[in-house]
């Protein structure tokens, strides 16, 4: 191992000296790539339209080949309309995206560009072409390349039968013969069930993890952050039988536990600091529900309340205590936060009640309800009028409006105060803005006389210049007026409120034009099927949350209990973690997750005493090493008879770099440094774009919809575009170009590099450069690898024009990108 890891060095370490000349280049190609680059997306067929193909039409081409304006003769708002195409001929080959005019015209190959003077980003047109190799499904009409088994119509009795639909069970834990093997014997309930599975294969777990792997592995799964030397040697030298539950106790109790918790359920909803349409118009409070989903994993808030809060907090904030007002209507960011389209969001309202139904079935249930817009779901028991039936609960709710091409400006924010506080603020706050009125009126009547003098004097420069002048002073009171509009005196959040409760109608094909039968409101027909009360005037939202968090929804505690279970072993019991429909994957350990569940809800659903229950697992607590046996019979480790290795994700490197190097802001984030509101004139020409540089946590990063972070694009970073329920991991040149010569790993080696010059001497720089960035110690070999690397740097920087004073230091810090660059840095045993 030592040796591998030496040879490794030695690699790094060639890259680094050959490439160092190749800085301006490789830099430059960094720049290109990671501005374009992003991660597949993980989804095929209907659910790739729904979730990219579609939301890319709406945004950026039906507004001049739509129902309304049809230039060049093309329509692009039906597969019936592309296939026939426009003046050019048809418009797309399903299955054959090369002969496909769409791609070429994207791509602007020929003599037809789109969109206009502006060149697509290259996933965007990757998606488009993934789409039509996928035979162009389109939900609702033909044109898919593939025939499929379906189905249609009210759920039938096999259908209700789904495992996932069942109750949950209360199985027994297996009881274990003991065998006087340590590793063979359960240390709690999960343990059990794991070992007997095993043992109907024959097999046996491998050996448990040495404290140091131990003590890196869970610190990482627990706060995202590397474990400090000094922790690393606590645990080593703490031999009681309770140091790990102590450890792990004190990674629960960190601020970094939300942090790194709360990252994953925002992957799961998709958060962006952006709207999404077609300027990707900021959403500047949408911080605030970010913030609220921390908290609530570090206060452990029942996870049941939890949900409760996001669909229904405004309605639940009355009865909350007064401290906790505040929280409860931030959580509906929830819902505020689903991504809007077009350049006249408000028209495409449909479409993002799609995005709110989707993303709720996904991430509370594991069920792909938005699939039932155009149709009954074609695999599972949901059909178009459960999906009707809640859309009628969203459209009876005011969601607050970023803004968009056509109205610019946001409104409908909510107030972070109880109602009967609202009036006494906003007396004297609306009579300012009245007196500014007036004066803008009195201003505008003083510059008519002037107006009326021009045309008869058109010539009078004196006239011209008052004019001038009127002007810019009522442009100044109507800023004025802006900044107290959009500055109320009381705080607000980017969420939602209760309109007036109506049912809607079916849309057949998904078309809003095209209406169908009423639907009244109501939840899933397979989960119960349960109806508003007739005199309920609101939306029902309320009514919503309880049905997805009463203790006989089969759904919502399995599928959290699979997502914590996912994250801690890399993969759920139910492998596809947003989907426990048909078409996913049954549990592995069916007894497990329904166990689990079920002392889940007792638990008072809490996520803590969820965390301690795994973590103090022998399963969790395996080495990742090698055995053949089980590698034979269980390659996959479906089993769980060793620990899954895995690369960190993206949040987890760049803040892994910012705490080695001593620069990590361990202070919360909050807002972003957005333009002032009363200047946003975006537009699908000139959409928001801006990337902020933070020390902070890669959690508080400003996350934009259209236009991706270029760290997070580049290390497989969540799509804010879909709920992300686990990371995609690729590995592909312009990551080594990354280490070796992005601004951001230069910075943070030279801060790492004056650390170690600290110490007195080699050994001892050596000896923290690993400790600090891979958590252990080095051996001989890599030590005397260490000082080969920094004497052969040093003397390579003599031919060059820098300053003699700082060749010990930029030798150091490439030694210490070497260390970066490493797979042991990357990857958690």
């Amino acid at each position: 191992m030592a040796h591998d890891r030496h040879n490794q060095h030695q690699d790094c370490r060639g890259w680094d000296l050959r490439l160092a000349t190749l800085w301006p280049v490789c830099g430059l190609a960094w720049i290109i790539v990671a501005t374009t680059a992003t991660a597949s997306p993980p989804v095929s067929g209907e659910a790739l339209f729904e979730a990219h193909v579609r939301p890319l039409l709406v945004d950026r081409c039906q507004k001049c080949h739509g129902d309304e304006k049809s230039e060049s003769g093309l329509r692009l708002d039906s597969l019936a309309a592309l296939m026939q195409g426009g003046d050019s001929g048809p418009t797309i080959v399903p299955g054959n995206p090369k002969k496909s005019l769409l791609v070429s015209v994207l791509k602007h190959g020929g003599d037809i560009e789109m969109p206009p003077d502006t060149l697509l980003p290259g996933d965007q047109i990757a998606v488009v072409e993934r789409w039509i190799e996928a035979g162009a499904p389109w939900p609702g009409e033909g044109g898919s390349a593939s025939p499929r088994k379906t189905r249609s119509g009210e759920p039938t009795a096999d259908e209700r039968s789904h495992w996932a639909f069942q109750p949950l069970a209360d199985p027994p834990v297996p009881e274990i013969a003991a065998t006087g093997t340590p590793a063979a014997q359960p240390a709690n309930p999960i343990d059990a069930f794991v070992l007997a599975k095993l043992a109907e294969k024959g097999l046996a777990q491998v050996a448990p993890a040495d404290r140091r792997t131990l003590v890196r592995r869970v610190t990482f799964d627990v706060s995202g952050l590397p474990p400090a030397p000094a922790d690393v040697d606590s645990f080593e030298a703490d031999q009681s039988p309770d140091a790990f539950a102590l450890l792990v106790e004190r990674l629960l109790t960190s601020s970094a536990y939300g942090e790194r918790w709360g990252r994953h359920w925002l992957d799961v909803v998709r958060y962006a600091d952006t709207a999404g349409e077609t300027g990707d118009y900021p959403a500047p409070l949408a911080w605030k529900y970010r913030n609220y989903v921390i908290k609530a994993f570090n206060d452990d808030k029942p996870y049941d309340v939890f949900i409760r809060e996001q669909v229904a907090g405004d309605l639940m904030a009355a009865a909350a205590a007064p401290d906790a007002f505040a929280d409860s209507v931030t959580a509906t960011g929830y819902l505020a936060i689903s991504r809007r389209f077009g350049f006249d969001s408000v028209n495409y309202m449909h479409l993002t009640f799609q995005d709110t139904i989707d993303t709720l079935g996904q991430s509370v249930l594991g069920l792909t309800i938005g699939c039932a817009r155009c149709h009954d779901h074609k695999y599972d028991p949901i059909t178009a009028a459960d999906y009707y039936a809640l859309y009628g609960i969203f459209k009876s709710t005011t969601f607050a409006f970023p803004g968009d091409e056509q109205t610019k400006r946001p409104t409908d924010m909510m107030p972070l105060v109880p109602p009967d506080q609202l009036a006494a603020l906003r007396k004297p706050h609306d009579e300012q803005i009245a007196v500014v009125d007036a004066e803008i009126k009195q201003a505008e009547e003083a510059k008519k006389p002037l107006v009326d003098q021009q045309k008869a004097e058109p010539t009078s420069e004196e006239i011209k210049q008052k004019i001038k002048e009127a002007d810019a002073a009522i442009a100044s009171l109507k800023s004025k007026r802006d900044g107290l509009r959009f500055a109320p005196p009381f705080p607000t959040a980017y969420g939602v409120t209760d309109g007036k409760g109506e049912n809607v109608k079916i849309q057949k094909r998904g078309e809003p034009t095209r209406p169908g039968d009423e639907v009244p409101r109501r939840f899933l027909t397979v989960l119960g099927g349960d109806p508003l009360p007739t005199d309920e005037p609101g939306s029902g939202r309320k009514h919503l949350a309880d049905w997805l968090t009463r203790p006989n929804n089969p759904l919502t505690a399995r599928v959290i209990v699979n997502r914590v279970w996912q994250h801690h072993f890399g993969q759920g019991l139910v492998t596809t973690e947003n989907d426990f429909g048909i078409r996913g994957t049954p549990p592995s350990h069916p007894e497990l997750l329904d166990w689990l569940a079920r002392r889940f809800i007792e638990h008072k659903w809490s996520l803590k005493w969820l965390h301690r229950l795994v973590l103090s697992s022998q399963t969790y607590q395996l080495s990742s090493g090698p055995s053949d046996a089980c590698a034979a019979v269980d390659p996959a480790n479906t089993l769980l008879w060793r620990f899954n290795r895995r690369r960190l994700d993206a949040e987890e490197i760049r803040d892994s770099l910012l705490a080695v190097s001593g620069r990590l802001d361990t202070s919360p984030g909050e807002g972003h440094p957005f333009p002032a509101v009363n200047t946003w004139n975006f537009s699908q020409h000139n959409p928001f774009a801006a990337v902020y540089d933070t020390k902070k946590r890669s959690v508080y990063l400003m996350t934009p919809r259209l236009g991706r972070h270029p760290f997070l694009a580049l290390f497989d970073g969540a799509d804010t575009n879909a709920s992300t329920p686990e990371r995609s991991v690729t590995t592909v040149p312009t990551q080594a170009l990354f280490w070796m010569n992005d601004p951001f790993v230069h910075e943070q080696s030279l801060d790492f590099a004056r650390q170690l010059l600290g110490e007195a001497d080699v050994v001892m720089r050596a000896q923290l450069a690993y400790r600090a960035a891979l958590g252990r110690k080095p051996d001989d070999a890599e030590i005397a690898a260490c000082q080969s690397f920094v004497d052969r740097y040093r003397t390579g920087l003599q031919a060059t024009d820098t300053p003699v004073d700082q060749h010990e230091l930029l030798a150091w810090a490439a030694f210490a990108r070497t260390l970066f660059a490493s797979n042991e840095f990357e990857f958690l045993d």
